[in-house]
C-alpha cells in the first residue's frame, strides 16, 4: 500500500511538472510571436485584430529612441521648445524672393573661379606655359560675372523687401566688399602678369637687335653662351611671368645674364639707351612686386570670399554670434590651408626651396648670378616649419578674445578661459617654433654638407673643420625637413584639448571630439615623417614623397572642415533637421577625399605637361 501510494505521488508530481513545462513553453511561444491573447476570442475581436495586422508592415524596430529625429520631436523643456518653435530656417538660398538666376549664376561662377580656373592657371604658371594668360583671363571673366550677378541679386532683394517685408536681409554684410577686393586684386594681378609677359618678349626682341652692334671679339672675350642660344632661352622665358630658373642650380635668367655675363652689351646699352629700354626700367619693379604679392595669396582671397558668401547666404553670424563663427571658421580655415599645402608638398610643390621633403643647397654666388632681391633671398632660406610657426604665433595673437566677445552677458566664464589658454598655447608654441628655426639654420647647413650634397664642381670634405669653413659660402640649405616639433605639438594639443571640450549639446560635443581626434592623428603622422626622413634620408634634390604626409594631409583637411561645422549656428541647423554628428562626419570624409583627388590630379597634369615640354626641347 505504501509502495502504491509512493508510485501515485511520483506519477502525479511528474505529470504536474510536465504540465508546467508545457505551459511555460506555450507561453514562450505566444510571447515570441506576439499572440499572447485568450484562446476563446469573440468573433468581433478576431476581425479587428486581423484588420490591424493586415494594415501594419512588419519591422524589426519601431524607432523608440530620439536618435536622428528632428529636435521638435524629442523631449524638450518649455524654454527649449519655445526657442525651437520660433527657429527660422529662411535663408537667401531657400527664399523665393529676389532674382534666383542671378544668385545661382553668382554662386557657380565664383566657385568655378576658385576651384577650377585659378588652380589651373597656377599649374600653367609653374611650367611656364603659354596657356597661363588665357587661363588667367578666364578666371578674371568668371570673377567679373560673379560680381555683377551679385549686384543684380542684391538689387532684386532690396526691391522685394519694399513689397514683402518678410524678405530675408543681412544688415551690415561685408560680402560685397569682399567681392570688390577680389575683383580689384584679380584685375591687378592680370595686369601685372601681362606687363611682365610684354617686358620679357620685348627683352628678347631687343637682344636680337643688339647683335648688329657686336663683333666676334666681344663674344670671344666674354664668358657665357653664344647669343643665338641666349636669344632662344630669352624667348622661352617670355612665356611666363616667373623670372626664376626652372631648376635649382641652373643658369640665371637671360634678362639678368645679358648684363652680368656680356660686359660689352651692358656698356653699349647704357651708353645709348632707347625709349623702350627706359620705359622697361621704370616699369620693372612695380609689376614684379604686385605679381609676387598676389600670385598665391589670390587663391586664399578667393577661397575666403566663398566662405564669407556661404555664411552670409545662410544668414550665419548675426549680432554677437559673429565672434563664435569667426573663431571656428578662421581656425578651421587655417587647418584646411595647412592640409592643402601639406598635400602640395607631397606632390612636389616648393622643391626648389626644399619644401617637398627634398635636399637643397644654394650658394651665395648663385643668388648673385640670378640677380635676386633681398626679399627673394630671404624667401629662399625660409622653411615650411618656419612658416607654420609664424602662422601659429600670428593666429594666437589675434584670437585671444573672439570666443569671449560672443557671450550674451559679457562676463568671463570657464569656457572663455579654456579658449584663452589655447590662444596662449598658440602664442607660446609659435614663438618657440620661430626661435627653433633660427637655431636650426646652422644645423641644416652642416647636415647637408656632411652628406656630400654639394654641386658637382665643389668637393666637400668630410672633415668637420673644413665643412664649417665652407659653410660660409652657403646661402641656404635644407636636408628636406627641419626637426622642429612645435607646429606638430601645437596641432596635437589643440586636438586633444578640444576633443574633451564639453558643449551645450551632445551633437556639438561629438563633432568637437571628431575634429579633435583627427588633428591629433595628423600631428602623429607628421612626427612619423620626421623619423622616416631621419632614418631613411633623401640623397638628392628630388621630392621624397613620404607616405605619412598623405595621412597628415587628410587629417588636417577633414579636421579643419569639421572644425568649421562645429560652430553653434551650424550645429543648431543640424539638430533642427535631425542630422546627427555621423551625418556630417561622413559628408566631410567624402568631400575631403574628392578635394585631395582634384589637387593631386592638378599636380599630375603639371608633371605630364612638364615632361612633354622637356622632351620637345631635348
Amino acid at each position: 500500500m505504501r509502495v502504491s501510494s509512493a508510485a501515485i505521488l511520483a506519477t502525479s508530481f511528474m505529470w504536474c511538472t510536465g504540465a508546467v513545462q508545457l505551459a511555460a513553453r506555450d507561453m514562450d511561444m505566444h510571447m515570441g510571436t506576439g499572440t499572447d491573447v485568450p484562446v476563446d476570442n469573440p468573433p468581433a475581436a478576431t476581425a479587428v485584430t486581423s484588420a490591424v495586422a493586415a494594415s501594419v508592415s512588419p519591422v524589426p524596430h519601431e524607432g523608440g529612441h530620439e536618435h536622428g529625429m528632428p529636435i521638435l520631436h524629442t523631449n524638450l523643456t518649455p524654454a527649449e521648445r519655445l526657442y525651437w518653435e520660433n527657429y527660422n530656417t529662411t535663408t537667401f538660398f531657400t527664399t523665393s524672393r529676389g532674382n534666383r538666376g542671378a544668385l545661382w549664376t553668382h554662386c557657380v561662377s565664383l566657385v568655378a573661379a576658385t576651384t577650377v580656373f585659378y588652380p589651373v592657371s597656377l599649374m600653367f604658371h609653374s611650367i611656364q606655359s603659354r596657356w597661363y594668360l588665357p587661363a588667367l583671363i578666364l578666371f578674371n571673366c568668371s570673377v567679373v560675372i560673379a560680381r555683377f550677378s551679385l549686384a543684380a541679386f542684391g538689387a532684386s532683394i532690396r526691391r522685394a523687401k519694399k513689397t514683402h517685408p518678410d524678405t530675408p536681409t543681412y544688415p551690415g554684410s561685408v560680402y560685397g566688399r569682399f567681392c570688390d577686393v577680389l575683383l580689384l586684386a584679380a584685375l591687378a594681378h592680370l595686369l601685372a602678369a601681362a606687363v611682365l609677359r610684354w617686358k620679357r618678349r620685348s627683352a628678347a626682341a631687343d637682344l636680337d637687335s643688339y647683335r648688329a652692334f657686336y663683333d666676334d671679339e666681344d663674344l670671344n672675350n666674354s664668358a657665357g653662351i653664344p647669343l643665338n642660344d641666349m636669344s632662344a632661352e630669352a624667348s622661352d622665358a617670355a612665356t611666363s611671368p616667373s623670372s626664376a630658373p626652372s631648376k635649382r642650380g641652373g643658369s640665371p635668367p637671360p634678362l639678368f645674364r645679358d648684363l652680368h655675363e656680356f660686359p660689352g652689351l651692358a656698356a653699349r646699352a647704357q651708353s645709348a639707351p632707347t625709349v623702350r629700354s627706359a620705359l622697361r626700367g621704370a616699369l620693372h619693379g612695380l609689376p614684379a612686386a604686385v605679381f609676387g604679392m598676389l600670385n598665391y595669396p589670390l587663391l586664399v582671397v578667393s577661397a575666403a570670399t566663398c566662405v564669407v558668401g556661404l555664411a552670409v547666404g545662410n544668414l550665419l553670424g548675426d549680432h554677437l554670434r559673429v565672434f563664435n563663427l569667426l573663431a571656428h571658421w578662421i581656425k578651421g580655415g587655417v587647418f584646411i590651408i595647412l592640409g592643402t599645402v601639406s598635400l602640395a608638398r607631397y606632390c612636389g610643390f616648393g622643391a626648389h626651396r626644399g619644401w617637398a621633403w627634398n635636399r637643397v643647397l644654394v650658394l651665395k654666388r648663385e643668388q648673385q648670378q640670378r640677380g635676386l632681391t633681398a626679399w627673394q633671398r630671404l624667401c629662399d632660406g625660409v622653411t615650411m616649419e618656419g612658416i607654420e610657426s609664424g602662422l601659429i604665433f600670428f593666429y594666437g595673437s589675434t584670437n585671444v578674445f573672439l570666443e569671449h566677445l560672443s557671450n550674451q552677458d559679457g562676463k568671463w566664464h570657464a569656457k572663455d578661459l579654456q579658449h584663452v589658454s589655447i590662444a596662449f598655447m598658440f602664442i607660446g608654441c609659435g614663438l618657440c617654433g620661430l626661435i627653433t628655426e633660427f637655431k636650426l639654420r646652422d644645423w641644416r647647413v652642416r647636415h647637408v654638407l656632411k652628406a656630400g650634397n654639394a654641386p658637382e664642381d665643389d668637393v666637400v670634405a668630410r672633415d668637420s673643420d673644413f665643412v664649417r669653413a665652407r659653410a660660409s659660402d652657403v646661402a641656404t640649405a635644407s636636408p628636406g625637413y627641419s626637426p622642429n616639433p612645435f607646429p606638430a605639438v601645437t596641432i596635437f594639443w589643440t586636438g586633444i584639448l578640444m576633443s574633451q571640450h564639453a558643449q551645450a549639446s551632445q551633437t556639438s560635443t561629438t563633432i568637437h571630439m571628431q575634429w579633435g581626434y583627427l588633428l591629433s592623428y595628423g600631428s602623429f603622422f607628421r612626427l612619423f615623417t620626421f623619423l622616416l626622413l631621419m632614418f631613411v634620408p633623401n640623397c638628392n634634390s628630388l621630392p621624397s614623397r613620404p607616405f605619412t604626409e598623405l595621412v597628415t594631409s587628410f587629417c588636417l583637411l577633414c579636421g579643419g572642415l569639421i572644425f568649421m561645422e562645429s560652430t553653434d549656428q551650424v550645429v543648431e541647423a543640424l539638430e533642427y533637421r535631425g542630422f546627427t554628428s555621423m551625418f556630417t562626419f561622413n559628408l566631410s570624409v567624402g568631400v575631403t577625399a574628392l578635394f585631395m583627388a582634384w589637387e593631386m590630379l592638378l599636380f599630375l597634369w603639371r608633371d605630364l605637361l612638364r615632361g612633354r615640354k622637356e622632351n620637345k626641347i631635348a
